[in-house]
């Protein structure tokens, strides 16, 4: 079948029907995605994530696409999903609420989706009413609906008709008419679609490099031009997107997932040919569907909802018997559809393949996520393309795959459509057995919808204005302990306060690699041992305020505040569904949980604490706040540390002591690095005799062999201190330092340049570097 301009054209005049039935269609499409502003929001979690990002973009300037109110200190880029989150934020500058920018901005890029879905079929002869079904059946698709959850994954696979209508208009030449055109168009989606989503910009890549080898292969006469000026744009598309997306990013890619991961994600055959209950109308009424959950199945839910398919590989199947030997293309992506399949299986073949009773006892729900392989049927023999192909070792979730292979069946169905001599009776009696087969239950999904919107806006209601009481415009803040913290990423920029928090697991391994060590060492679970480093982070001035909320930051984002107190009507599935996340408590749980850790940091002589229902306030106390407070509360510190400081985990405020540049303190020593400060306190009785300190120490490594050059310095009001000694022993070194009269504590500076690592010096798995081991300090008087 060649493809041809004209037949977008011809029958150029709509009718009043085509136009009703095309209205229709486009809100049915809307509707079923929620992407419907001030009615609904497609989901609650990603929206508030992504969210975060716009108004953060709406923030600054115009063309700015970097968050600078989370994660800081860098600017933080999003991970994925540029391609909504700007358009967002241009919303959200024009004044709509961050809920509706989102659904606006799905409606957007899901009529775009629809339109070339619709572009597609009329390209492959199809006629227009049957175009309109042909696009809304593909939008109907829940491996498009299903994936809202992910975000902007959703959009990425709706848009795949987008992307693949630039690909047929650059490769099969009788669209080109404006071959500039064509081009453009085609490096245009290759940039959406990576900064859309990575796993479909991956399916575009692959299928698309498909359907130009087959068209190299299959159309003889257009050789000639494929290879002289599709292949170099299709080339240079993906190669320019990529670059921009790496520079974006700042970096090429992201740490490779175990294998386990991919076949634990991997498409479960069973998941495509049986829908699972709770999904479909017509099929849960028909009793055809079959319960399923993470406490039975490998992977996470999206697995099993999201890929079924049997409707359309059935029609699919039909089609290309009847319109492949008739049209070459046809079989074109029918090659998709099984390569990527195969893909989508991972690295084994799973057939209603159930965890093992001992895993589920042992490892409920999604700790045992992951598949080893010896639980599996058979292996595939594609595990050796995740593992080493660039764009393929990302693709961890291999069910994603899925999405392109239904997306090549639907290609199979609009094809056959198009050249079809039944004037389009069948196909269109097959189209809608697929759309209606695919519907969910309606009034529970509209409800959901609706759900997502009320959640969103009394997030601002509950939350956002309690904050803003508590929290100044451009303070810095910190949310302990820290993990994924999903609503960071919107309270931050919609209240205007900094944070170094921020949601998205990519993004968040980025913005730790930044954070001061305190902050580091505020993740886990909260408790006494944690005070030390809140007192650290304020004293330090590297933050303003502490916030230790009540609300889980992270599934506080996808129900609000909590399973027992949303106001969403869940159904009994989703609620069993929500019972079974660990450590989702509600706010007053979780308040009476820490109630005794609250009560420490209140007792604490440097802090004060103000305490609500949803969070807990720590700041320094006012005399701590002022310019030289610091310097204040550092003497006030260590006049309560009396001399002999024996350094270890024991040593009560040793954060202060050692200011910089050690290692977690052991029992009874610290490892300094390679340069680390010390502060001292001065006693008074310094005032009248002059004071020295003995420091006690080991040093890394040194022996005769191997002598190592120490130094050591500080500076006071009455001159600077140097010392450099070379140590030719490990163990029992000591070394006297003056103390300074003028001052209530002194800082010294430690240098070790040839300080390392167990890990380089005796090939043990130790790679901390090692300098000095500092063991007690002692104050003696100068005769």
């Amino acid at each position: 079948m060649e493809i041809s301009e004209q037949t977008i054209l011809r029958d150029a005049d709509w009718t009043a029907q085509e136009v009703i039935f095309a209205v229709l269609a486009g809100a049915w499409v809307l509707l079923l995605h929620g992407a419907v502003p001030f009615l609904m929001t497609p989901t609650l979690g990603q929206a508030i994530w992504a969210s975060g990002f716009a108004q953060s973009f709406a923030n600054g300037g115009l063309l700015d696409i970097r968050a600078h109110d989370f994660g800081i200190p860098l600017p933080a880029a999003i991970a994925f999903g540029l391609s909504g989150a700007l358009p967002m934020g241009w919303l959200i500058r024009l004044g709509l609420h961050p809920a509706d920018a989102y659904a606006g901005v799905f409606a957007l890029w899901l009529m775009i989706a629809f339109c070339s879905a619709y572009l597609i079929c009329r390209s492959l002869g199809t006629v227009r009413s049957l175009s309109i079904l042909g696009a809304a059946a593909w939008m109907g698709m829940p491996i498009v609906w299903a994936h809202a959850n992910y975000s902007m994954l959703s959009l990425g696979i709706g848009l795949l008709p987008f992307y693949f209508l630039a690909a047929l208009r650059l490769f099969r030449l009788e669209m080109a008419v404006n071959r500039v055109s064509a081009a453009s168009l085609y490096v245009l989606a290759a940039l959406i679609s990576i900064f859309m989503d990575g796993y479909t910009f991956v399916m575009f890549a692959v299928g698309s490099s498909i359907l130009l080898g087959y068209s190299l292969l299959s159309e003889g006469a257009k050789r000639q031009d494929l290879w002289t000026k599709a292949l170099p744009v299709h080339i240079a598309s993906f190669f320019l997107a990529y670059i921009a997306f790496a520079a974006y990013i700042g970096r090429y890619t992201y740490e490779q997932s175990p294998i386990d991961f991919f076949r634990g994600w991997g498409l479960d055959l069973s998941f495509a040919l049986v829908p699972t209950k709770g999904m479909y109308w017509l099929l849960d009424k028909s009793g055809l569907s079959a319960a399923r959950s993470d406490a039975l199945y490998f992977g996470d839910a999206s697995v099993w909802r999201t890929t079924f398919a049997l409707p359309t590989i059935a029609v699919a199947l039909w089609a290309w018997w009847q319109a492949g030997k008739r049209c070459n293309l046809s079989m074109c992506f029918l090659i998709v559809a099984l390569i990527a399949f195969y893909m989508a299986l991972g690295p084994s073949l799973k057939i209603d393949s159930v965890k093992p009773e001992e895993i589920r006892t042992a490892h409920p729900g999604q700790q045992s996520a992951l598949m080893p392989a010896q639980l599996a049927i058979a292996p595939t023999g594609n595990a050796w393309i995740s593992e080493t192909l660039p764009g393929f070792k990302s693709m961890r979730a291999s069910y994603r795959w899925s999405a392109l292979g239904i997306f090549a069946l639907w290609m199979v169905i609009v094809i056959w459509s198009g050249s079809s001599d039944r004037r389009y009776k069948l196909p269109a009696v097959a189209l809608t057995l697929i759309a209606l087969l695919n519907i969910p239950n309606l009034p529970e999904r509209f409800r959901s919808l609706a759900d997502n919107r009320m959640q969103f806006l009394q997030i601002d209601t509950d939350l956002v204005e309690k904050l803003r009481q508590t929290v100044k415009q451009n303070e810095t803040v910190a949310f302990v302990p820290w993990q994924n913290d999903f609503i960071v990423n919107y309270l931050a920029p919609k209240i205007g306060f900094r944070a170094f928090n921020i949601g998205g697991d990519k993004n968040l391994a980025d913005a730790q690699t930044q954070w001061p060590s305190d902050m580091q060492a505020l993740g886990g679970q909260l408790d006494d041992s944690k005070v030390s480093h809140i007192v650290r982070l304020l004293a330090l001035q590297k933050t303003d305020a502490v916030i230790v909320p009540y609300f889980h930051t992270l599934w506080s984002a996808h129900l609000w505040p909590c399973l027992d107190q949303t106001k969403a009507k869940l159904t009994e599935s989703l609620k069993e569904e929500w019972s079974d996340i660990p450590d989702f408590y509600c706010p007053d749980q979780r308040k009476a949980a820490l109630h005794s850790t609250i009560q420490k940091i209140e007792a604490s002589p440097y802090l004060s604490v103000s305490d609500d229902d949803l969070f807990a306030t720590i700041r320094l106390r006012p005399e701590y706040q002022r310019e030289s407070g610091h310097d204040l509360l550092l003497k006030t510190i260590l006049s309560h540390t009396p001399f002999p400081i024996e350094f270890g985990t024991a040593l009560p405020d040793i954060g202060f002591i050692l200011s910089e540049g050690w290692n977690t303190p052991e029992a009874d020593h610290v490892w300094s690095q390679s340069v680390a400060k010390l502060a001292l306190p001065v006693p008074d009785a310094c005032d009248v005799r002059k004071c020295l300190t003995t420091l006690h120490f080991s040093i890394f490594g040194a022996s005769p062999q191997r002598p190592v050059m120490i130094e050591l310095e500080s500076q006071t009001k009455s001159g600077d201190w140097k010392k450099a000694m070379s140590v030719t022993k490990q163990d029992g070194n000591e070394l006297s330092v003056p103390l300074s009269t003028e001052m209530a504590y002194q800082e010294i500076k430690i240098s070790i340049p040839d300080a390392t690592s167990p890990a380089i010096l005796m090939g043990t798995a130790d790679d901390r570097t090692l300098g000095m081991a500092l063991i007690r300090a002692d104050l003696t008087f100068a005769n």
